[in-house]
C-alpha cells in the first residue's frame, strides 16, 4: 500500500493513520510482541517516507481496549512510551509529551497555518472496562479540557484544526455523555475545525455534527467527520483515501477512494495486490446537489468545499433516491458483497450519518431483528459497527433489552430475585 501511495500520489503532504495496529486476535495478545508490532509500523511508515499523524486504536494495548485514566493505573504506561518515542520523528518532543500522560498530542503542520489534535477516543469507548468506576469520570484524564486549551489556543491564532481519533464520536459503542461532551466542544470551536478523522468501523462512511439535532438542516450543520473504510479485508476490500485539500482553509475539495480487489487474480500473485481508484465523492455526489458542483480543476473562481451543508444535502439526496442510496451501501464495503437495506435499515443508516452525537444515532437496543444478511444473519444498521472488536455478551444484552416480554422477565427473576 505504502507503494502504491508513492505512485498514485507522490505529491501527498502528509498522512493520517486513525489506529489498529496490531491484529484482531483479541485477548490472544502479549504486550512485548504489540511493542515490536507498533514499532515495526510506524518505521515502516517513516521508511516509506511519510510525514504521518497518528492516533492510538482500541487495539494497541494487552489487554485489548484497555486504557485507564491518569491516576487509576499504569498499567499502559508502556504504550504510550512507544507511541511517543514513534510519533516524535512527526510531531517533535512537545507535543509526544502529551502522548506520555495519555496518548494524545498537538502539533502544528511545518507547512501551512494547520494544527493537527491527535485524541484518544478510548477514553468514551463503552468496552474500555477501565472506565466503569463509582462515580464514573466526566472528563477521563482531562482530556477535554486539554482539548479545549488546544481550540481555544488555535482560535486565537487564527490556525485551522483538523481533529483525528480512532473511534467516532457518532459510533454505537460511544459513551453518550462523552459524545455529548465532544459535540459540545465542537460547536464551539465550528469555525476553527476545518475537518474530523476517524476509523474504527471499517466502513466507508461520514457523520455530521449539528447545533440542532431535534431538526437537523443543511444550515445548521456545524462539522464532519470522515470515517475512512480499512485495509483488513473482512469489511470490504483493502483501501486508503486521499483527501484533496484548500491550501488556505485546509477544508476539504474531494475525498478519493483506492482499493486492492481481492477478486483480482493479481491479489495474490507475485506482484502483489494491484491498487486502483474506486470512487470519488466530489464525482460521485457533487452532480445530485443543488447547485451542482463542478469538479476539481474544471472550473474558474471559487471552487466549493464538501462543508457540512454539502454532506446534509448528500444525505437528503441519499433519502430520495434509492439508486444513489444503493450505490452508497455497496461503497461502505468497497464493493464487496453489499447487503440489502430497505425501510428501518435505510431509515437507521440515514440517521447514523446524520449524528455526530452517539445519542443521535438512531440505533436501538436489540435492532438484530431489522434485516437479516443472508450469509451471515448481520443486520446492516449494526454491521462492522464491532469490526473493530466488541462484545458477544453485550450484543446478547442488546437482543435482550430490545424484547418487551425477556425484559418483563429479566426485572421480575432476576432484578427482584424470585
Amino acid at each position: 500500500m505504502y507503494k502504491a501511495i508513492q505512485e498514485l500520489v507522490p505529491d501527498a503532504t502528509f498522512s493520517i493513520f486513525t489506529g489498529d495496529i496490531v491484529d484482531h486476535a483479541a485477548w490472544n495478545t502479549t504486550v512485548t510482541q504489540n511493542i515490536l508490532d507498533v514499532t515495526s509500523a510506524y518505521d515502516r511508515m517513516a521508511a516509506a517516507g511519510m510525514l504521518v499523524y497518528g492516533t492510538a486504536g482500541n487495539h494497541e494495548p494487552s489487554p485489548v481496549n484497555s486504557y485507564p485514566p491518569l491516576g487509576v493505573s499504569d498499567s499502559v504506561q508502556w504504550l504510550y512510551d512507544v507511541l511517543s518515542i514513534s510519533w516524535t520523528r512527526w510531531v517533535g518532543t512537545r507535543a509526544a509529551e502529551t502522548t506520555q500522560k495519555f496518548g494524545a498530542y498537538s502539533t502544528k503542520y511545518p507547512d501551512g497555518n494547520l494544527r493537527v489534535i491527535s485524541l484518544s477516543m478510548n477514553l468514551y469507548y463503552v468496552f474500555n472496562f477501565w472506565l466503569y468506576e463509582e462515580p464514573m469520570e466526566k472528563d477521563p484524564s482531562g482530556q477535554f479540557a486539554w482539548l479545549i486549551g488546544e481550540l481555544d489556543a488555535a482560535e486565537k491564532a487564527g490556525e485551522r484544526v483538523y481533529i483525528i481519533g480512532h473511534m467516532p464520536p457518532g459510533a454505537i459503542d460511544a459513551f453518550h455523555d462523552a459524545s455529548n461532551r465532544f459535540d459540545q466542544i465542537v460547536n464551539r470551536y465550528e469555525a476553527t475545525i476545518a475537518a474530523l478523522f476517524f476509523g474504527h468501523t471499517h466502513l466507508d462512511q461520514f457523520e455530521i455534527s449539528y447545533s440542532n439535532y431535534s431538526q437537523r438542516t443543511s444550515d445548521n450543520a456545524v462539522a464532519v467527520s470522515y470515517i475512512g473504510p480499512s485495509m483488513t479485508p473482512t469489511s470490504g476490500h483493502p483501501a486508503f483515501r486521499v483527501y484533496d485539500v484548500d491550501p488556505v482553509t485546509f477544508g476539504v475539495l474531494d475525498v478519493t477512494t483506492y482499493i486492492a480487489n481481492m477478486s483480482d487474480p493479481a491479489f495474490r500473485g507475485a506482484g502483489g495486490p494491484v491498487w486502483t481508484k474506486y470512487y470519488s465523492a466530489r464525482e460521485a455526489y457533487g452532480p445530485l446537489v443543488s447547485p451542482p458542483l463542478t469538479p476539481l480543476g474544471k472550473s474558474e473562481g471559487e471552487t466549493r468545499e464538501l462543508d457540512p451543508a454539502f454532506w446534509h444535502e448528500v444525505t437528503q439526496v441519499l433519502e430520495g433516491n434509492s439508486t444513489t442510496f444503493d450505490e452508497f451501501i455497496a461503497r461502505m464495503r468497497r464493493g464487496w458483497q453489499p447487503e440489502t437495506c430497505e425501510d428501518d435499515c435505510k431509515s437507521i443508516e440515514l440517521c447514523k450519518l446524520r449524528a455526530g452525537r452517539a445519542q443521535d444515532n438512531c440505533v436501538p437496543p436489540g435492532s438484530f431483528h431489522l434485516v437479516s444478511s443472508p450469509a451471515e444473519h448481520i443486520p446492516i444498521a449494526n454491521l462492522g459497527e464491532h469490526e473493530c472488536g466488541g462484545s458477544v455478551f453485550a450484543n446478547i444484552l442488546g437482543a435482550l433489552a430490545g424484547d418487551g416480554e425477556m425484559r418483563e422477565w429479566l426485572e421480575v427473576e432476576v432484578v427482584s430475585g424470585n
